[in-house]
């Protein structure tokens, strides 16, 4: 009498009918996830650049200096000199500006920098810098904003700094 031994597997069917699952799933859960990275990414740029700006701002009152954030590509340097018109900002530098020239003068004059994840998208409205005097107030004629897109550029997160340095926050998810 042959006995019949217990199944050790899968057939070919019962395999391929998970594989299908599985193919569904995946399907499902990545964009999911790829856009949850994408808003991960926008929502850390808009704390670092508030973080940054608050210090600034308290920076400047506590040294009674005169403290620049500027772009910068190489986070060492300043980019560019304009006053007014929309900039994009690869990072940025936040530095004692002692002579009032929106130069870092020494290395050492340099508090903290910043540089944003490649995929996140920063633009400034007001040039390619802002200063804060001694007072805590931000020179310039009117606020500016800085708009921080991800991979969707319809989801944009802005913050609106005003002119007595405080900033505050939009979005229009």
């Amino acid at each position: 009498m042959l006995t019949q031994q217990a199944q050790q597997g899968l057939s070919l069917l019962e395999l391929m009918v998970a594989i299908a699952i599985l193919v569904i799933f995946a399907t499902i859960a990545v964009p999911s996830f790829s856009a949850l990275v994408d808003r991960t990414r926008q929502e850390t740029a808009v704390e670092a650049i508030r973080t940054h700006l608050a210090l600034a701002r308290i920076e400047s009152v506590t040294r009674q200096e005169w403290i620049t954030v500027c772009r910068s590509e190489d986070l060492q340097t300043c980019m560019g000199d304009s006053l007014s018109g929309a900039t994009e900002w690869p990072g940025m530098i936040l530095f004692i500006d002692r002579a009032q020239q929106r130069i870092p003068a020494e290395p050492e004059d340099i508090i903290r920098v910043l540089n944003f994840n490649a995929t996140v998208t920063v633009n400034w409205n007001r040039g390619d810098s802002l200063t804060y005097q001694p007072d805590g107030t931000v020179t310039g004629f009117s606020n500016g904003t800085f708009s921080i897109t991800a991979s969707n550029p319809e989801k944009e997160h802005r913050l609106i700094l005003a002119l007595s340095g405080r900033v505050r926050e939009e979005s229009n998810e």
